[in-house]
């Protein structure tokens, strides 16, 4: 019970900003928010989970970099395998659509991942048109270079290469 108001404090001062937390507090605070993380998840500086933890499996050994973002909503859910590497700037938007990312996979920086797109209906405005979903699977040992973006309903093979600056759809 005092760990837990501890962890509940050290939460709320990093929520404002006062204190940095370590790889280990950021596991706990996102276990305690509901996610499931695995051993030995690795975060440099600062990363953004957004939406509905409950939504998201990390397993073990997982390292993510500065400035990465994820987002997860209410019935879409976020997988990342064993011993993936997501490095700097990178996007994950699982808003409305599942990604399932595989084991020994490496993201390079500033990619964006999504798993929806915008429906576009000449009856109605751009706003109130809705979405287009497709689930995106990146295999097990996949390769995905700096600035790619991976669009709706992709599904990349095991072992592939994706060379940087490329728009996967």
């Amino acid at each position: 019970m005092v760990v837990r108001k501890i962890l509940t404090i050290l939460l709320l001062l990093f929520r404002r900003g006062i204190i940095q937390l370590t790889s280990r507090y950021v596991r706990y605070k996102y276990v305690l928010s509901g996610a499931k993380i695995g051993r030995s998840l690795k975060v440099v500086g600062n990363c953004k989970i957004r939406g509905w933890y409950c939504n998201v499996d990390i397993a073990d050994h997982v390292d993510i970099h500065n400035n990465c973002c994820m987002l997860i909503g209410r019935n879409s859910m976020l997988k990342i395998g064993r011993r993936t590497s997501i490095s700097y700037n990178t996007i994950i938007n699982a808003g409305v659509g599942n990604i399932v990312i595989g084991e020994n996979t490496m993201i390079a920086g500033n990619c964006y991942i999504v798993s929806n797109d915008h429906d576009i209906n000449t009856t109605l405005s751009v706003r109130d048109c809705g979405h287009i979903i497709g689930d995106v699977h990146i295999g097990n040992n996949v390769w995905i270079g700096a600035n790619v973006v991976v669009t709706k309903g992709v599904h990349i093979g095991d072992g592939s290469i994706i060379g940087a600056g490329s728009v996967v759809t």
